[in-house]
């Protein structure tokens, strides 16, 4: 996959499941052998769709705006991003999250994530990244 190939699988990946929380469409961007690891804790492809639909139901909107640090390693098919989510909670409060991570890509799907995340702001966001 070539940067411009990557750029955009992440970017609607992204768009579609993260920011619009579409569960239905993560096996447009992810491989079923999809394995994240955020913080220290693992999820499986089948996890992961738990997490984003554990996602709808304690937050009215999660929103990342733009990716403040972007690099692609074409030969090794890895994306490093660094972003913040802005994290509307259910009671209307809103928050901060710092991401980095690390995505692998094969066959035109990601299938590896590892990423570390911190809230900035509000405390209870602390688990957000691997809520299930």
């Amino acid at each position: 996959m070539e940067q411009k190939e990557m750029k955009t699988l992440i970017e609607d990946a992204y768009a579609e499941v993260l920011n619009n929380l579409k569960v239905e469409k993560i096996e447009k961007y992810f491989g079923t052998q999809y394995l994240q690891t955020t913080d220290g804790v693992n999820s499986t492809f089948n996890q992961f769709k738990q997490h984003i639909v554990a996602l709808q139901k304690v937050t009215q909107k999660i929103q990342v705006t733009n990716f403040q640090e972007e690099m692609f390693d074409v030969e090794n098919q890895k994306i490093f991003l660094h972003y913040v989510v802005n994290v509307t909670k259910i009671d209307g409060k809103i928050g901060h999250v710092e991401v980095f991570a690390v995505f692998t890509v094969s066959e035109n799907k990601i299938v590896r994530c590892e990423e570390l995340t911190r809230a900035l702001d509000d405390k209870t966001l602390n688990d957000l990244g691997s809520k299930k």
